[in-house]
């Protein structure tokens, strides 16, 4: 298993700028996110000299992140919804152009009026039939991520019967192992490690944080209260093949945090090893 990390730390900054880092970091492995200033996934030319750095950095696009500048699948206007529907389909552009193969696509984002869930369901049920014919089309693999509690899809039981439901080779779940140690802790569900064996047939990323339980702090593991031995036993067990993709917050010491994360994943895998 490789390790990887999500540009979310550096999207205060144009990604080109922190390819160096990313480098002497010794990551070989992204998750892009979209976003204006950022990393502009809509202008192809753009796109096109990305990809030549990148490769010039040894550095290869595994994933991209949804935008999440309003874009929300489960929105029960139907011209925001296919908005939102068509932002996710240029996203998968982008990441087809990258070389990427894995679009990560959260359900819904947050649910105001709790009267309002089960329809939000629906629309985000269609609007993953639209986007995943679009990317069965495209041969992108959709991994949908479990959510924060109070938004569609904030548990992975309501994760594993959507990818159910559709029964797609290009349809799978990211973990995102954050989110589930707040839904477990805040409602009694099934914790991370515990989540592992239940959707193992579908998991097809990760997004590897910690927290204490409580807020969405996107911290580095042992930061917080998840089980790492475990979960990296369970995980190797499970016979996860994908990338350990680590998904942090930007903080005070952002470059330092970024440097350390291939060695932290050394350690981690010694842990599992033991």
């Amino acid at each position: 298993m490789n390790f990887g990390i999500s540009t979310m730390p550096l999207e205060d900054y144009q990604l080109e700028k922190k390819l160096p880092l990313l480098k002497e970091a010794g990551i070989k492995y992204i998750e892009v996110k979209p976003k204006k200033g950022h990393f502009n996934f809509q202008e192809p030319k753009y796109l096109d000299e990305m990809r030549r750095k990148f490769k010039k950095n040894n550095i290869e696009v595994i994933s991209m992140h949804m935008p999440t500048n309003g874009v929300d699948i489960s929105l029960i206007e139907e011209y925001e919804r296919v908005w939102s529907v068509r932002e996710v389909e240029k996203t998968a552009l982008a990441l087809l152009r990258l070389g990427g193969g894995i679009l990560v696509v959260h359900p819904g984002s947050k649910i105001e009026d709790e009267k309002m869930r089960k329809k939000r369901r629906e629309k985000s049920e269609k609007s993953l039939e639209e986007i995943l014919k679009f990317c069965e089309y495209w041969g992108i693999k959709i991994a949908l991520e479990n959510t924060l509690p109070g938004k569609t899809g904030d548990n992975i039981n309501e994760i594993l019967e959507l990818v159910k439901k559709f029964n797609s080779k290009n349809l799978g779940i990211c973990l995102d192992t954050g989110h589930c140690n707040i839904t477990s802790s805040l409602y009694h569900h099934a914790n991370v490690v515990e989540c592992l064996p239940v959707i193992k047939d579908y998991l097809c990323h990760l997004h590897v944080h910690d927290n204490s339980g409580k807020d969405d702090e996107h911290s580095l593991p042992y930061k917080g209260t998840i089980d790492w031995k475990e979960f990296l036993y369970t995980l190797k067990n499970i016979g996860y093949k994908g990338i350990f993709m680590f998904e942090l917050r930007k903080k005070e010491k952002n470059e330092e945090m970024i440097k350390n994360v291939g060695e932290l994943f050394r350690k981690l895998n010694e842990v599992k090893d033991k």
